[in-house]
């Protein structure tokens, strides 16, 4: 099968790439081991577009500009009705979208492709046209109302691009999402929907030598540090876990999008500061080496949608202090692989963390992480599942999915 990947992020772009990268990244490969024929399209800053090999995909870097007739005649009349800053990004988002579209429809011209994946985030696919014979199908990798809303960044551009993100999912074949969690709120909140397929596990790189010396004794917070992602519950549980536990020790990696909120949780923590070490972002093998080094992750997300930071934890034998009812729960088994708190509770997540720290639990470092969602999240299920979207949508039979 051919099929076309439409992404904002991926890591010819983005060298320190977040999860949308990852998963597009690894599903890429995973999909051409088994004898498909992937291709990425993703938004570029670079002023032509070009087409590349990385990693033995080829990659379709789509340049894109600012300066159009669009975007001036959007200025001028919205400039009264939006927030200049709110309507530049809401234009960028439209001209991006448009060009992905249009490239895919030129490589289709000449190499037609079965299944067209975009992101829901920033409406990658919001242009993909319908096509005879090809399915589109639309990953939700978020919810930016929901997320905006903890993440206290609602803005006309937050709102403008929620609906857009839900009008290509409507205006798609298909919509699925990697959580029950995910897929649930948009059944609930929006009416919509959306399948569940989980996505594939991967390995995780060998030891190597950091550049940086860390505690003998630490516990980990990383991925993005803002609200959703439980960061500032965690900053604020810290002064309580110190009362019943005084040497808890963490290490924070990830980066903050407002400096001034991590100033702000730092101030919640007196002396103690110093016992919490911020490294900032880091190149994916020296995050591992870090994670492979800490005793348990502490990733209480407040909302999420089957996050990397669990999986790569459980699949290191790291234990993990998560919420209930934010998708995690999906992936921690209480009491063998973790623990997990309730949404928003400080005092829980205090608690929990001298309890871990204390070593007054069995759950402890160095399991095999067993859970029955792993079945789903082989890699002949996660392809399987991909595909099978061409199955259930009726994709004409002499261009189904080929079994391995």
């Amino acid at each position: 099968m051919r099929i076309a990947f439409l992404t904002s992020e991926y890591p010819t772009e983005q060298p320190d790439h977040g999860g949308l990268a990852t998963y597009v990244h690894r599903i890429g490969r995973l999909l051409q081991r088994f004898g498909h024929d992937p291709e990425v399209f993703v938004t570029s800053e670079k002023k032509t577009s070009t087409t590349t090999s990385h990693d033995g995909l080829l990659v379709h870097q789509i340049g894109w500009t600012r300066q159009s007739n669009i975007l001036s005649i959007g200025f001028r009349a919205g400039r009264r009705l939006v927030p200049s800053v709110s309507w530049k990004a809401s234009i960028d988002l439209l001209l991006k979208s448009h060009a992905l579209a249009r490239a895919l429809e030129r490589r289709q011209a000449s190499a037609p492709f079965d299944l067209v994946q975009s992101a829901d985030y920033l409406a990658t696919g919001l242009f993909v046209r319908a096509c005879p014979g090809r399915i589109h199908a639309v990953r939700c990798s978020g919810a930016t109302d929901l997320y905006s809303t903890f993440d206290q960044n609602i803005s006309g551009f937050t709102k403008f691009q929620s609906y857009m993100e839900r009008l290509t999912m409507k205006r798609a074949d298909v919509s699925y999402a990697p959580s029950r969690y995910l897929a649930g709120y948009f059944e609930r909140m929006h009416g919509m929907n959306v399948r569940v397929i989980r996505p594939p596990t991967f390995r995780i790189p060998e030891r190597s030598p950091l550049p940086f010396d860390l505690p003998g004794r630490f516990f980990i917070h990383f991925g993005m540090l803002r609200e959703r992602k439980g960061t500032a519950l965690l900053a604020e549980a810290l002064p309580l876990a110190w009362k019943m536990a005084p040497d808890l020790t963490m290490v924070w990696c990830g980066s903050c999008h407002d400096k001034s909120k991590l100033d702000r949780w730092r101030s919640l923590w007196g002396d103690h500061a110093r016992q919490v070490q911020i490294t900032g972002p880091l190149a994916r093998t020296d995050l591992y080496q870090v994670l492979r080094s800490a005793e348990v992750a502490v990733l209480p997300s407040q909302v999420d949608n089957l996050p990397n930071t669990v999986i790569e934890s459980l699949s290191l034998g790291i234990p993990v202090v998560g919420s209930r009812g934010a998708s995690i729960d999906e992936l921690l088994e209480e009491g063998v692989t973790g623990h997990l708190v309730e949404l928003g509770d400080v005092e829980g997540l205090a608690r929990t963390l001298a309890r871990m720290w204390n070593k007054q639990t069995s759950v402890a470092k160095g399991f095999k992480w067993g859970s029955e969602i792993l079945k789903e999240m082989s890699h002949e299920a996660a392809v399987a599942n991909l595909l099978g979207l061409c199955h259930q949508q009726g994709l004409p039979p002499n261009q189904q999915p080929k079994s391995q």
